[in-house]
């Protein structure tokens, strides 16, 4: 059995499974792919405690097994619940993900398991002091972060493997565990990637007809740490160089307020702010602009890198650990130090003035994308799951042996 331990809430109400519609369709994904029966462990969703786009499933109808626990403000397993964690774990070979003391029970019990890594030290610090006012709060917040940090350094190398979403964490886990996966998590599907046909007419739209302004694309999040404010800073600064430019943003977060009186300042309704739209919209929205602007303040691995590539889009942003590394292995985009919107726009301008640049980016991102869409990403997390598992059932068998010898 596997199981995958996930910090998405979740209960079980009435005999159905109250859970996160996308958690429950990507399960569906691992039972078509993962070749062992799979159970999932989530901490307990309180009543009325809200759960994201919410779908409930009767529990026959589940095709996994499922076990909520009740955890404490910190996200710990109150010691009531663990032995229920402890029964699910003495029953599976494999275990997936960590957290709510399940990483501690499996290192010691000799289960094998196989971390989910997503942030490096620095994005974890810089995530944690964004949280809280003042310097010597995001002090201590650092402080603490760091020391968690450093304990959880055993269980990274006792771990049967690590997935890493991203360069980031997949570079600096390297002198912990060399048994690593690097994957690129995003929604784009491969049916989701722009077609070549329609890639090749939006190209040659462009020189064919001069008057028409460069599209500027932003979408994600509206806060400091995934840099809005500095996107509408380069589509600001990119008109006063005089260019010939049109700036969409689609979000929702704090710093709207801030991003529309920005905006209403460069005049001409050339820089608007709209709300978040569905995803799916958005990926045909996005087809039709010419270049994303992406000013990541965190080395994060945001979905948003693939998810414009797959529309064909070139990013300009800043020169972050993940950007960095994907733009040297896709080779589409520019990059310029962190802080500096003006730079961005300079890079934005080589893109206006040059058709054969702009087409040769663009087409690098669509390559790029296809080459990685979510079914490939999901496909190298799958293969070293069922390699993994193959591997705990060889190992259970020698123990079974030595012990009958």
């Amino acid at each position: 059995m596997l199981t995958i331990i996930h910090a998405n809430p979740a209960r079980v109400v009435d005999g159905e499974l109250w859970i996160d519609r996308k958690f429950h369709s990507g399960m569906q994904a691992y039972l078509a792919s993962v070749r062992a029966p799979i159970a999932s462990v989530h901490p307990e969703a309180a009543p009325g405690e809200a759960i994201m786009d919410m779908t409930r499933v009767p529990l026959a109808e589940l095709g996994y097994g499922v076990l909520t626990l009740k955890v404490d403000k910190a996200q710990r397993t109150l010691p009531s619940e663990l032995p229920k964690l402890q029964d699910q774990l003495a029953r599976t070979e494999l275990m997936y993900g960590g957290g709510f003391g399940g990483t501690e029970i499996a290192r010691a019990r000799g289960i094998p398991y196989i971390l989910v890594l997503e942030y490096n030290l620095r994005t974890q610090v810089t995530v944690t002091m964004s949280q809280v006012p003042g310097a010597l709060r995001r002090g201590v917040r650092a402080l603490r972060c760091t020391a968690q940090y450093l304990r959880g350094i055993p269980s990274m190398s006792a771990a049967a493997g690590l997935h890493c979403n991203g360069y980031p964490v997949y570079d600096e886990s390297a002198r912990f565990n060399r048994n690593r996966v690097l994957y690129l998590d995003s929604r784009m599907s491969a049916e989701m990637v722009i077609p070549q046909a329609a890639l090749q007419a939006r190209l040659a739209d462009r020189p064919a007809q001069a008057q028409r302004p460069l599209r500027l694309l932003y979408s994600g999040r509206y806060e400091a740490m995934k840099g809005a404010l500095d996107a509408v800073r380069v589509g600001v600064e990119c008109l006063r160089l005089g260019l010939d430019i049109e700036m969409h943003c689609y979000g929702q977060g704090s710093l709207a307020p801030q991003m529309r009186e920005l905006a209403q300042s460069a005049g001409a309704g050339r820089i608007q702010i709209h709300d978040a739209i569905p995803y799916p919209e958005l990926v045909e929205r996005s087809r039709g602009f010419d270049v994303f602007v992406c000013c990541h303040i965190q080395a994060d691995p945001s979905c948003t890198y693939l998810e414009s590539f797959g529309a064909g889009l070139p990013i300009v942003g800043y020169d972050n650990h993940m950007w960095r590394r994907l733009q040297a292995d896709a080779g589409a985009g520019m990059s310029s130090p962190l802080g500096d919107p003006q730079r961005v726009a300079r890079d934005v301008e080589r893109l206006a003035r040059d058709a054969s640049l702009l087409a040769q980016l663009s087409q690098r991102a669509r390559d790029f994308a296809a080459h990685h869409t979510f079914e490939t990403e999901f496909a190298r997390r799958t293969d070293d799951l069922n390699r993994a598992l193959e591997a705990a059932r060889l190992a259970g068998t020698r123990k079974g042996t030595a012990q009958q010898a």
